[in-house]
This record gives C-alpha cells, sequence and structure tokens, in this order.
C-alpha cells in the first residue's frame, strides 16, 4: 500500500471519526479505552498535532509529544480537529517521502507517516462508530503491528511465552505465521502451520491482533485455542 492510499483512508476515516463526535460527543468509544467520544477525538487530534510538527520541523531532529501544542477543550475542539487534520493531509501529501525521518520507532523512511496516520486513524475511527476497515488496509495494519509494535514489547510481557499463531485472512491476500516464545515474537508472511490458526475477515483479524475483538463466531479456529490467550495477555498497547 503506497503513500497516496493511505492519505485518502486518513482523509476518510478523519471525516467519519469527526462526524461521530458531532452526533453524540458523550457517546461512549470502545470500552477498552475508557473514554467517550470527545476524549477519543481530543486524543486523535493531539496524535495528529504531534506529526504535523514533526512534518514542520524536518529531519533533523525528532520533536517530543510533550512539546507540542495541545487539541483546545470544549467548543474549539471540532474546528481544531478538522483544520488540523486538512492541514496534516497537505503535509504528508508534500513531504519527502525518500529522505530518514526521526520517529518514536527510530529512524524511518517518510512512508512511516501517513502509514501511521492512516493506521491510527481507522482503529480510531472503529472505536468511536464501528464499521468495517477496507481489507486492503486492515492486512497492512496487521503488518504494521507485527513490524513495528509488537518488537517493543517489554520484556516482562515475554515470559512464559510459547507457541505459534498461523493468521489467516479470508478476504484478503494475508496470512503470517507468529512465534512467541520468551525471546521474542518474530513472524513471516505466508502460508505456514502452526500451533494455532485463526481465520476470519482482514478487519476482524487486525482489530483482534489490537486486543478489540473476542475470538468468536466471526472466526474459525483450528488447533490449540488456548494460544490465542497467551496473545491477549501478552500483547497490549
Amino acid at each position: 500500500m503506497d503513500a497516496p492510499v493511505h492519505i485518502d483512508h486518513l482523509r476518510a476515516d478523519s471525516a467519519a471519526l469527526l462526524a461521530a463526535y458531532r452526533d453524540d460527543p458523550t457517546a461512549p468509544a470502545w470500552a477498552g479505552l475508557g473514554w467517550d467520544r470527545t476524549e477519543l477525538l481530543t486524543h486523535v487530534a493531539n496524535v495528529h498535532g504531534w506529526v504535523r510538527a514533526q512534518l514542520h520541523l524536518g529531519t533533523g531532529e525528532r520533536i517530543r509529544f510533550s512539546t507540542v501544542e495541545r487539541a483546545p477543550d470544549g467548543d474549539a475542539l471540532p474546528a481544531w480537529f478538522e483544520a488540523g487534520a486538512a492541514e496534516l493531509l497537505d503535509l504528508l501529501a508534500t513531504m519527502d517521502l525518500a529522505a530518514t525521518w526521526p520517529t518514536w520507532a527510530g529512524p524511518q523512511p517518510g512512508t512511516f507517516f501517513p502509514r501511521r496516520m492512516a493506521q491510527e486513524t481507522a482503529v480510531h475511527r472503529w472505536d468511536a462508530a464501528g464499521g468495517a476497515i477496507g481489507p486492503e488496509l486492515a492486512v497492512d495494519g496487521v503488518d504494521e503491528l507485527l513490524a513495528l509494535f509488537v518488537p517493543r514489547l517489554p520484556a516482562e510481557r515475554l515470559e512464559g511465552l510459547s507457541g505459534s499463531i498461523h493468521l489467516h485472512a479470508t478476504d484478503a491476500d494475508g496470512e503470517w505465521l507468529v512465534r512467541m516464545a520468551p525471546e521474542g515474537i518474530s513472524f513471516e508472511r505466508g502460508h505456514a502451520k502452526g500451533d494455532v490458526v485463526l481465520r476470519g475477515a482482514a478487519n476482524d483479524l487486525l482489530l483482534w491482533s489490537w486486543n478489540r475483538l473476542p475470538v468468536d463466531e466471526r472466526f474459525d479456529v483450528i488447533g490449540n485455542g488456548e494460544i490465542l490467550g497467551t496473545w491477549r495477555s501478552a500483547v497490549s498497547f
């Protein structure tokens, strides 16, 4: 998935998140966050603002979240979010994607930012309003989670881990073999035998991977399903 596609998803999901907020600012978001839609919109606004600040600053220095202007409270929030999202889209569309940029994940190519913002906003749009995340974006999200976030889990989360999970998307080209061990969690793309197979739509696999969905009738499970509970206890952010 290339940067213009990520930017298109970011545009659509930013608008949908804002629309959900305007429909009912006090409605609860996904229960695992403990937020309502106002708190969720504020969070995403601040993350967008962080990336805008980095893109304005350039490649020379990493900007810290604690130094970035925060979204306002009250009636000013939706307009601030909307204007900030529009500015972010423009910055992402014109940035140097080939340059190496400083990020919380270490030096990364510029494509890190369109992808991260698309994934961040898509999942939080689901937190606010539900609705499917498209299969291609969802497969990309599983890739990002496994490659970017999982290797940064603290060592204490990995104690006692063992087993392998084969994730298999039924509506897109997405298969992964995830191996869990006390030394770390690794993965490879493609069809391979695991201790347990979890089959489902790419949207559901992404949301399960982020611990937002339980293993239920949306999935087919083949093998040792107890290993799936190990993921739930280890992988949370």
